[in-house]
């Protein structure tokens, strides 16, 4: 990658295998690994999110931010509601088909990321808005560190209640 500004964004959402991020989490697709169907759907009080919910929700971020770095990638999110998508079913295929679609809008973040041009990083992300490009990307590397923390903190609290 020869966009050295981009670097540190890509580090934080897609690190390479080994990398430790200085504030010791995993990425989205580390901290999902082994979550089983029963801790994916758990929530930890009511009214709360679950694991899955979370992820959703962080896909359906990592799609809103790609669809301004390429406006003419395909419309619409996979999943209803689209920020916090409803679990109608919570059986182990739907989970591991959530987590495809969780892969599948991480891995078209980051190829973007990847494409975008380094001289659009200061403009605007539209003209009705007030952030840049650079500052649109640190926040969603910001917004996963966010809820890959809240997902791990579920993961303890859930072990906690339901030993084996």
């Amino acid at each position: 990658m020869q966009n050295s500004r981009l670097e540190p964004i890509l580090e934080l959402l897609d690190p390479a295998a080994g990398f430790k991020p200085w504030h010791g989490g995993p990425s989205l697709s580390g901290c999902l690994r082994g979550v089983d169907v029963q801790q994916a759907a758990w929530k930890p009080a009511p009214g709360r999110h679950s694991i899955w919910e979370l992820a959703l929700h962080i896909a359906y971020w990592k799609y809103a931010v790609r669809r301004y770095l390429d406006p003419g990638a395909e419309k619409g999110f996979a999943r209803s509601p689209a920020n916090w998508p409803e679990l109608s079913e919570t059986s182990e295929s739907a989970w591991k088909q959530d987590l495809a679609l969780i892969k599948s809008e991480h891995d078209k973040l980051v190829d973007a990321i990847r494409s975008f041009p380094e001289t659009r990083l200061n403009e605007k992300i539209a003209p009705d808005k007030e952030w840049t490009f650079i500052q649109l990307l640190s926040g969603i590397a910001a917004h996963d560190t966010y809820h890959i923390g809240q997902i791990q903190l579920m993961k303890r609290l859930y072990k906690e209640i339901n030993p084996k």
